[in-house]
């Protein structure tokens, strides 16, 4: 579908996370869909590559930015397989959803990402449906192997939001009024909150395996990928 005059919701510059990064390299945001226009303050744009953290169900088809970037798709939460007992178990709270993506093959999902960071061709936009779980967390995960402090790690994952409403105002775009608050009374609202409480949890974990980088190298990084990340985002 079509939707002209339409724009992100939730998108920015990773650069603007902490000082001494390099602007035009990565951008993280919600779901393009067809017809959005151009991000005001994001150059250059459209991205060569974008990075789609969803799963099969939540696409559409084509791609919003299909006509103008190369899709790689790298679906973070399939990955992990989650049965329906394990999925509502893991979405009871967002620190449960964020964890399981430390873990297992969501994790390696996670490391295949950034090696798809360090290798695509620039810039490379990557993003989930919201902008904030699945992609937060892979940005908090960037900025951690690039050794931002935690307290701007935090912050980046915060600054979703404010534009939680327009988010969600965007994906329920075309649903009937019933059938929108139907679906979003169905989830925790929690869901609709981007609290630093969510993302710590994660950090807490990589810093309770060694360090980001020794979880990174346990969940098969390596130090070239690591190194071509570093040179590509410092400034």
């Amino acid at each position: 579908m079509t939707t002209e005059g339409s724009c992100l919701a939730n998108v920015r510059d990773m650069a603007d996370a902490a000082p001494g990064l390099r602007a035009g390299v990565y951008y993280r945001s919600d779901a393009p869909a067809e017809g959005d226009s151009a991000p005001e303050g994001l150059n250059p744009w459209p991205p060569a590559t974008v990075l789609d953290l969803r799963g099969a169900q939540e696409k559409g088809r084509p791609h919003g930015l299909a006509a103008e970037s190369r899709i790689v798709d790298l679906e973070i939460l399939d990955e992990a397989n989650l049965t329906g007992e394990q999925a509502r178990a893991t979405l009871e709270s967002l620190e449960a959803l964020y964890l399981h993506m430390t873990e297992g093959a969501a994790a390696r999902a996670l490391v295949s990402a950034v090696h798809e960071l360090a290798s695509d061709e620039l810039p490379v936009l990557f993003h989930c449906s919201v902008g904030k779980d699945r992609t937060g967390v892979l940005a908090a995960l960037v900025l951690s192997l690039l050794g931002v402090d935690r307290e701007r790690i935090v912050a980046d994952y915060c600054a979703t939001g404010p534009h939680m409403e327009a988010v969600i105002a965007r994906m329920m775009r075309g649903l009937s009024t019933e059938f929108a608050q139907a679906a979003l009374s169905s989830v925790p609202p929690e869901v609709f909150a981007a609290p630093a409480h969510a993302i710590e949890v994660v950090l807490d974990r990589w810093e309770g395996a060694g360090g980001t980088h020794a979880w990174y190298l346990d969940n098969g990084g390596d130090e070239d990928t690591l190194a071509t990340l570093k040179a590509r985002l410092l400034a």
